[in-house]
């Protein structure tokens, strides 16, 4: 046969027509599949979550370490790492107070208040013998701050000022009140600490000025104690 009959029957349809095969790898009716998109910025999906794990756990650590306030202790008051300082605290040791404790707007309207003849404020049961020496100027307010070393179970305490007058009664928390402690010139620099009630365990009182902190012997309701003052 002559090759050109040939390559006509070829194209005519003379054998068997040419079936096209399906991909053996997919199934007929499943499309093909495509590879994910690049996650944008690099890498892929799995490195994104590792990122973000990475992240979450640095701020986890970081609450721990930053993020928390401190501990505050919340057993029994013997047991509690201060209350050995107030087992053997010396009592004629002074809380240092200095020029940088004044409480200048107290000292100001306390004598504003006296020469008014107002109740004098921040304290209670003035005699007319610390009215007169506020009315002076011989009174300075000095700030301390007041609370409980140990544990906040319900101490109160009170202050009492030698020449008359009180401040307090003051509920004891860690946090702490800052009050504000008169000093009468020509007076004893002292205050008389009274225990007004205990929680358990005894009172336990820190007073704080910028010269560090004094601290009470463990004390039982209405028991008091000198409370010796260095003014620098």
């Amino acid at each position: 046969m002559e090759p050109e009959r040939l390559r006509t029957e070829r194209q005519t349809g003379g054998g068997q027509p040419e079936v096209r095969r399906a991909d053996a790898r997919l199934p007929p009716s499943e499309p093909k599949r495509e590879s994910p998109a690049p996650v944008p910025g690099g890498g892929s999906s799995s490195g994104m979550i590792l990122k973000i794990v990475g992240v979450l756990l640095l701020a986890v650590v970081a609450f721990f370490y930053f993020g928390r306030g401190p501990a505050v202790y919340a057993g029994p008051d013997d047991q509690a790492p201060n209350y050995e300082k107030h087992k053997h605290w010396n009592p004629a040791t002074p809380a240092v107070l200095a020029a940088t404790d004044i409480d200048a707007s107290r000292t100001q309207a306390a004598k504003a208040a006296a020469l008014r003849g107002d109740p004098i404020p921040g304290v209670s049961n003035a005699s007319p013998q610390f009215i007169e020496a506020v009315k002076r100027g011989d009174v300075t307010f000095y700030a301390l701050r007041v609370y409980d070393t140990c544990a906040e179970d319900g101490d109160v305490v009170r202050l009492q000022i030698p020449i008359g007058a009180e401040v307090g009664p003051i509920p004891l928390t860690i946090a702490g009140t800052v009050i504000s402690v008169p000093v009468v010139k020509g007076e004893p620099a002292e205050v008389n600490l009274i225990a007004v009630k205990d929680g358990v365990g005894g009172v336990t009182m820190g007073a704080q000025s910028s010269g560090g902190v004094w601290f009470s012997s463990v004390m039982q309701p209405g028991e008091s104690e000198r409370m010796p003052l260095i003014v620098n």
